[in-house]
């Protein structure tokens, strides 16, 4: 599967690396700017059948990225792997498919935000071993990889659950149970 990777560089989301290390993926940290055009950005999309976001994000997409609602028309296209902080609104407000992370505790800060009282070494050890399973398993269907990662990202530490509690899935055939319900409901209240 031809992969391209979308991974502004920051140093706080270094420990995502580990995902395509070593891959022979198309690999893109370049911020947004003058030197990575839109245009060369929509062409690599449409160039490869997977894409890989991760970094910093909110609802509207990814810090320091062409990964907002301009580009979701490409992102509907190919599988998608979502890793930031709200990923789980972008991709359930432009209704994308792939495995993806709701908010997601990745320093101390916002794990203080959320009243999880957590040291440093705890995010660590969180952020690796989230980091190391999605490596090992990332070329299973999204499916498989989002079951393995609930299954074996665990541990009694209050960062690993709630980010467990904020990993998710969806495929086509749910997006189109969704759009039935909702074509339903509006029905409904007519």
């Amino acid at each position: 599967m031809k992969t391209l990777v979308i991974h502004p560089e920051d140093k706080s989301t270094d420990f995502l690396d580990v995902i395509y290390k070593g891959k022979d993926w198309t690999i893109e940290t370049r911020h947004k700017g003058p030197d990575y055009s839109k245009k060369e950005f929509i062409q690599q999309v449409k160039d490869h059948d997977r894409i890989i976001i991760m970094g910093h994000g909110y609802p509207g997409g990814l810090f320091m990225s062409h990964i907002n609602p301009e580009v979701v028309y490409l992102l509907r296209e190919i599988e998608c792997i979502c890793i930031w902080c709200n990923a789980d609104q972008f991709v359930n407000k432009y209704k994308l498919t792939g495995f993806y992370t709701g908010m997601f505790i990745s320093e101390v800060g916002e794990a203080n935000y959320f009243n999880i009282n957590a040291s440093q070494e705890q995010v660590d050890i969180s952020n690796n071993m989230f980091s190391e399973l999605v490596a090992q398993y990332v070329d299973e269907p999204s499916a498989t990889l989002h079951q393995i990662i609930k299954d074996r990202y665990y541990t009694t530490c209050p960062i690993v659950k709630f980010n467990n509690d904020r990993l998710y899935y969806q495929d086509e055939e749910s997006l189109l149970a969704q759009r039935d319900l909702e074509e339903e409901l509006k029905t409904y209240k007519s």
